[in-house]
């Protein structure tokens, strides 16, 4: 297969007002001093990068993630973008995403934003009860969701995703739905419901590890994730990937599609991360190193870019495994047959045997389609124990 020559671009914000107690992304609270120079730094990237594109590559999403993206004046947010539209060539229906928090909203700020070309937002609702925001260290509360979905409708924005967590301590399956229920009232295009994943050294790790919280039964959390596929297709939301669903193909988050199809894409920002030409690599984490870096730069190095301490050639074994790894979790579109073996030169079956064997003996997956058309993907007990199934495919 011929390298895609759509690429994306993320840019990663790590700045916010205060860090969730669940959080080990790179982000920093209260170092707003720095975003004027942060900003500086992440043009000149995005410049001495430009020469990595060929001919006929372009740009087809971009994504703003972070910490808090929207801590950033929209004015910023324009700048950004204008220099990204100078730089690099974008496609006409380039999708433009930024992730929102709703404290940091305004409807004059939005409409600036949406002016700029931004027209999807993913906003970190998270959940509907005030005891399960606090446990989360979320400051804004159901009311300000409400009133920023409202600003954002009166800017213009037609794509709207909101996020939900699952697995909190306290939780039920009657609080979730009962957040649930408050989000679809907000009528959003895409809904992404993630299970909690507690990661060493977050404040919520020491709650539990000192016994102040407990998480709920892993069998109530593996009900919750039954019942939300099971309800959801009835709301009018598709699933498409394990944690994502979309009121149509035309809502589907075609940034996040990228990552799981493993194509392309550059990250720009401290602690991004890209995969490129084969290439991977993730620049340093700390905001003042990352400035210095770039201040002191002047021109692009592939074997150690601008940000980065190295970049690592991946092997073809190591992309065989990431796009097994990435494909599955489409659960519908799954892998197509034809495109491994057109990347690779061998079947996943050829592969795999063994593994893909065993998976599809004990239900977990299925080949669907046929000829052209066929593809492997996880069946509905598969999506519930998807870790144990993509751990086959990593070597031992």
């Amino acid at each position: 297969m011929d390298y895609p020559q759509s690429i994306s671009i993320y840019i990663h914000i790590p700045f916010c007002r205060s860090r969730c107690t669940y959080c080990d992304f790179n982000t920093y609270a209260g170092m707003e001093a720095y975003l004027a120079d942060y900003t500086q730094a992440l043009k000149k990237e995005l410049h001495l990068a430009r020469p990595l594109l060929k001919t006929g590559e372009f740009i087809h999403t971009i994504y703003f993630g972070g910490g808090t993206p929207t801590i950033l004046q929209p004015e910023t947010f324009a700048e950004i973008l204008a220099s990204i539209r100078e730089e690099y060539p974008l496609t006409e229906a380039v999708e433009i995403t930024t992730e929102a928090n709703p404290l940091l909203l305004t409807e004059g700020g939005l409409r600036t934003l949406r002016q700029a070309g931004v027209e999807r937002l993913s906003m970190g609702m998270q959940s509907g009860i005030p005891a399960e925001l606090k446990l989360l260290g979320r400051r804004h509360s159901m009311a300000d969701v409400i009133q920023s979905m409202t600003y954002a409708r009166q800017a213009g924005f037609e794509n709207i995703n909101l996020d939900l967590i699952f697995g909190v301590p306290g939780q039920s399956l009657k609080s979730l739905r009962e957040s649930l229920e408050k989000a679809l009232a907000l009528q959003p295009e895409h809904l992404s419901i993630y299970s909690l994943t507690v990661e060493e050294g977050t404040p919520l790790a020491r709650m539990l590890a000192a016994g102040q919280v407990e998480l709920p039964n892993p069998d109530m959390v593996a009900d919750i994730y039954e019942w939300l596929m099971d309800y959801l297709p009835g709301q009018g939301f598709g699933q498409y990937e394990i944690s994502n669903w979309a009121k149509g193909e035309d809502f589907q988050s075609r940034h996040n599609l990228q990552y799981w199809h493993n194509h392309p894409y550059l990250g720009f920002g401290a602690g991004a991360h890209s995969y490129f030409r084969h290439y991977r690599w993730a620049n340093v984490m700390v905001i003042p190193d990352y400035i210095g870096r770039l201040q002191a730069a002047q021109e692009w190095n592939e074997a150690a870019p601008l940000a980065s301490e190295d970049a690592t050639l991946l092997t073809e074994w190591d992309e065989i495994q990431e796009c097994m790894m990435m494909g599955l979790r489409l659960t519908e579109e799954g892998i197509s047959a034809a495109d491994f073996r057109g990347r690779f030169g061998r079947g996943m079956e050829e592969i795999y045997p063994k593994e893909i064997t065993f998976l599809l003996d004990n239900g977990l997956l299925e080949w669907v389609g046929k000829d052209a058309e066929k593809r492997l993907r996880l069946t509905r007990r598969g999506r519930m124990l998807g870790n144990q199934v993509f751990m086959q495919f990593i070597e031992g």
